[in-house]
């Protein structure tokens, strides 16, 4: 079961809490010692952009930074007693769930166990000023979901066991031969807006360098997104810039 399929399962499974509290997404973390992890999220596109495109979280570890009984805790709060290199990527993590997807107001709740940490994760729309009281006030019935989850769920966590997302080093060398695969499958056009794309050129710019009209830079760039898996010009750029080095 690809994490697409996972995705719409979880999703499923939370539907109605979805619906009953106003929150808007949520994921499961199990995190283990050596950093790797399986993940379910409810929204696809999130997940992909998180572990397979930016990758700010892949490989981190953060149980130590919580009290031995600390159970809660608001993503944007606790992140600031993390060390600084370990901060910043959480800050962009963050940044981006709001940014893309409109997922803010984090919330968590951990679990340790033996061998792992759970991390059940609550976000609610950007705009919604409600949703941190929600949290403190429903602590119960958060707990209650968790409980449900785990159950309803159990066997979708085993599954994505099998997609166990790996340490830094596995996973940069699967990036890498990802983009060369993606940056192969380009035209020799496209790559020479990727290149500009990458500066900070605008469509018009683009258009004015390559002395081509900006409908077809952005027929170019539609295509890229395609490709890329991308359904923003933003996360497009991001992309491209991760993977520049192939670009020149």
């Amino acid at each position: 079961m690809a994490n697409a399929s996972l995705s719409l399962h979880t999703l499923d499974i939370c539907r109605p809490f979805f619906n009953k509290s106003g929150l808007n997404a949520f994921s499961y973390s199990r995190v283990f010692r050596d950093g790797s992890r399986c993940e379910l999220w409810t929204d696809a596109a999130a997940f992909e952009h998180t572990f397979h495109k930016a990758r700010y979280i892949v490989g981190a570890y953060t149980p130590q930074y919580f009290q031995k009984n600390e159970r809660y805790s608001f993503l944007e709060k606790k992140i600031e007693s993390y060390p600084h290199e370990l901060r910043d990527r959480y800050v962009h993590q963050l940044a981006d769930q709001r940014k893309y997807f409109d997922h803010g107001n984090g919330f968590s709740i951990i679990n340790r166990q033996e061998e792992f940490c759970e991390y059940f994760l609550f976000y609610s729309s950007t705009a919604d000023s409600a949703a941190i009281n929600f949290y403190l006030n429903h602590l119960d019935e958060l707990e209650a979901f968790c409980e449900y989850f785990l159950q309803a769920a159990k066997h979708l966590i085993s599954e994505a066991e099998k997609y166990r997302i790996p340490t830094p080093n596995r996973c940069a060398k699967t990036a890498r031969s990802e983009q060369k695969t993606l940056a192969k499958r380009m035209t020799s056009r496209e790559r020479e807006v990727a290149r500009l794309l990458i500066t900070g050129a605008t469509i018009k710019d683009v258009g004015i360098a390559l002395s081509i009209s900006p409908r077809t830079v952005e027929s170019h760039v539609e295509n890229m997104k395609i490709k890329y898996g991308c359904s923003r010009k933003s996360m497009l750029v991001k992309e491209l810039f991760f993977s520049r080095n192939l670009f020149f």
